[in-house]
């Protein structure tokens, strides 16, 4: 799956032809979408298990 980046496209969301949103990665807050709802969350999870299970 491509990801949608076009920096002059100044919607964060853009409709997909099937259906639902994707995030446009050319603006900066698709980034910051990205991190906080994924990449955070799991490196909570990862270091809260590595805790429990040391």
């Amino acid at each position: 799956m491509a990801l949608y980046r076009d920096p002059q496209d100044k919607r964060v969301f853009v409709p997909k032809r099937g259906g639902g949103v994707a995030l446009n990665f050319g603006h900066p807050i698709a980034w910051v979408i990205l991190v906080t709802t994924t990449i955070i969350p799991a490196v909570i999870v990862i270091g809260m298990t590595i805790a429990v299970l040391s």
